[in-house]
C-alpha cells in the first residue's frame, strides 16, 4: 500500500504535521532521551503524538481509546502513524503530562502567529464557561466519609504491599497494577480531605449552616451551576482571546464557580506570555471594585458591564421595619455626618473595606439620643437593645472605579463592549462543539487545564489554516 495516497495533497492533517515539525520540541524530547542506568523510556516521537491529538481535537476526538481505535482504520491517522497502531496509554500518558512542555508548544504557536500580524495584543476578551468535570455528584463525601475511606484504602495498600513477596512472577505485572490503582485512590482521598478542610475554613465565619464536601474521585472539582440550570461537578475554564482574528492566547482551568475574581489573575498569565494588553473586555461578572483597580494597576483599558449589585448605595447598616430609612438622613459633605429627623447628628465611626475592593463608612448617632427618642420605636427594630444606637453606612467607590463609571458612558466604551460577544463566546462554542469539549476526560485541575490547552491550541491552528486559505484564494483572484 502506497501510504502517500490515503489522504489528498490539501488535506489538514498534513499541515498539522509539518507546522509541529517547525516548532521547537526539545522540552518533550528531553523526556524521552536515553539516560546511562535507566531502562523504560518512551519511543513515541512527540511530534507523531502533538499532530494525533491536535487533529483529534479538530475532529471531535478527546477519548484516548478512541483515538488509538480509529489509528487502525481512518486514512489521515493511519497515514500519521505510518499503517502502525498507537497504544491508547501512550496517548493518556502523553496528553497529561509535560505540563512545562505543552505550555512552551502553546507559547510558540502564539509566537509564530503573532510574526504574522495576526495576534496584535491591542484589544483581548476575557470569558469563562463550565466544562463538566470527570466526577460524579454521587461521589462527594463530608470529612468524616473522606477520612473512613482514607483509612481503608490505606489499609488496603499496607495489605498489598505484604503479599507482593509472595505473588508468583507471572502476576507480578497485574499485582502491581493494583497497587498502583490503590495508591492513586489513597493519592485522591488524601486531597480531598484536604479540600474539605479549606473549604470549613473559608466557611467557618458564615452564619448560614455549611457542610463542605470534596468529591473522592476529584476532589478538585466544584459543584458549578451550568447553561442550563443544573447543578454538577464541573470547572471554570477561562480564555482570553485576542479581537484582531479570535485566536486564543491564554487558557485556565479555575475552580471559582463565579468570574469575579478572575481578572488579576488572566492579566498575570498574559503578563508573563505575549506582555499585557491595550485594551482588555469583559462582562458584568467580571466588573467590580477590584478588578477595575487591577486592569488601571496594570496599565490596561477595561471595557465592562457595571452591574446594578455592585453599585454603591447609602443604605442601613441593621435590617428595620420603620420608615426612616437612610433615604431621610441627609448628608452633609462638608462635615461628613448625616442628620436624623429628630435632629441629632450622625458622625463618623468606623470604615470597613470591602472584598470586592470598596470602602464604607460608617455613622452612629450620640449615646444618649436613641434611647431617648419619640421616634425609636419607627427607627429600630422590635427587638432593638436599650442602649441601641442608629448608624447609617455610606459607600465609597474609589477613583478608578468613577474614572471606569464616567468612561463607559461614552459612545466609544458602549461600542467597545457591544462587539465583545462574538469574539469572547465563539471559541468556547467551538471547544465545546468541534472539539467535543464537554466533560474532561482527566481528573484534577492541572490535568484540566492541560486538556483544555490542547483544544485551544487544536482551534488556533483551525481557525490560523482557514485564514491561510482565504488569503491563498484571494491572492489566486486577484492573479487572474
Amino acid at each position: 500500500m502506497d501510504v502517500e495516497r490515503l489522504i489528498d495533497e490539501d488535506h489538514p492533517v498534513r499541515a498539522i504535521w509539518q507546522l509541529v515539525g517547525r516548532l521547537d520540541l526539545g522540552l518533550y524530547y528531553a523526556e524521552i532521551a536515553s539516560v546511562e542506568g535507566r531502562a523504560g523510556r518512551e519511543h513515541t516521537d512527540p511530534q507523531l503524538l502533538i499532530s494525533l491529538w491536535l487533529y483529534a481535537y479538530s475532529r471531535g476526538i478527546g477519548s484516548a481509546r478512541e483515538l488509538a481505535r480509529q489509528c487502525e482504520f481512518e486514512p489521515a491517522l493511519e497515514w500519521l502513524c505510518g499503517l502502525r497502531p498507537v497504544s491508547h496509554k501512550t496517548l493518556s500518558d502523553f496528553r497529561c503530562g509535560h505540563k512545562s512542555a505543552l505550555d512552551d508548544l502553546f507559547s510558540q504557536a502564539l509566537g509564530m502567529l503573532s510574526a504574522e500580524g495576526l495576534i496584535t495584543m491591542e484589544r483581548v476578551t476575557l470569558d469563562g464557561t463550565k466544562i463538566k468535570a470527570n466526577a460524579g455528584g454521587n461521589s462527594f463525601r463530608r470529612r468524616e466519609k473522606l477520612e473512613a475511606h482514607l483509612a481503608l484504602a490505606r489499609e488496603q495498600v499496607e495489605q498489598m504491599n505484604a503479599q507482593a513477596a509472595n505473588e508468583e512472577k507471572l502476576a507480578r505485572r497485574q499485582q502491581a497494577a493494583r497497587r498502583r490503582a490503590a495508591e492513586q485512590r489513597v493519592s485522591r482521598l488524601e486531597v480531598a480531605v484536604r479540600e474539605v478542610r479549606r473549604l470549613q475554613e473559608e466557611k467557618k465565619h458564615d452564619r448560614a449552616a455549611f457542610v463542605a464536601r470534596a468529591s473522592a474521585t476529584d476532589p478538585e472539582a466544584h459543584v458549578m451551576r451550568n447553561g442550563e440550570g443544573g447543578t454538577v461537578p464541573s470547572y471554570n475554564v477561562q480564555l482570553v482571546t485576542d479581537t484582531a482574528h479570535g485566536f486564543v492566547v491564554n487558557v485556565e482551568a479555575t475552580t471559582d464557580a463565579i468570574d469575579y475574581r478572575q481578572m488579576e489573575p488572566a492579566l498575570e498569565r498574559c503578563k508573563r506570555t505575549l506582555g499585557l494588553p491595550r485594551q482588555l473586555v469583559a462582562d458584568g461578572d467580571y466588573t467590580n471594585h477590584s478588578s477595575v483597580q487591577a486592569a488601571a494597576h496594570s496599565g490596561v483599558d477595561f471595557y465592562g458591564s457595571w452591574q446594578q449589585s455592585w453599585r454603591p448605595v447609602e443604605r442601613d447598616a441593621q435590617r428595620r421595619r420603620g420608615r426612616f430609612l437612610a433615604g431621610a438622613f441627609p448628608y452633609d459633605a462638608e462635615r461628613d455626618c448625616f442628620t436624623c429627623p429628630a435632629g441629632e447628628t450622625l458622625t463618623h465611626h468606623a470604615t470597613l473595606t470591602r472584598g470586592a475592593g470598596g470602602v464604607s463608612r460608617v455613622y452612629r448617632a450620640p449615646k444618649t439620643a436613641c434611647p431617648r427618642c419619640p421616634h425609636r420605636d419607627e427607627c429600630s427594630s422590635k427587638n432593638a437593645r436599650p442602649d441601641w444606637r442608629r448608624s447609617i453606612t455610606r459607600s465609597e467607590e474609589p477613583a478608578a472605579t468613577t474614572a471606569f463609571k464616567a468612561k463607559m458612558q461614552t459612545g466609544e466604551a458602549k461600542t467597545i463592549y457591544s462587539e465583545r460577544s462574538r469574539t469572547a463566546e465563539f471559541p468556547h462554542a467551538w471547544i465545546k462543539e468541534r472539539c467535543g469539549l464537554r466533560q474532561f476526560r482527566c481528573r484534577g485541575r492541572l490535568k484540566a487545564t492541560m486538556e483544555a490547552t490542547w483544544a485551544s491550541l487544536s482551534y488556533n491552528l483551525s481557525r490560523w489554516f482557514a485564514i491561510r486559505r482565504s488569503r491563498s484564494n484571494e491572492h489566486a483572484l486577484a492573479m487572474a
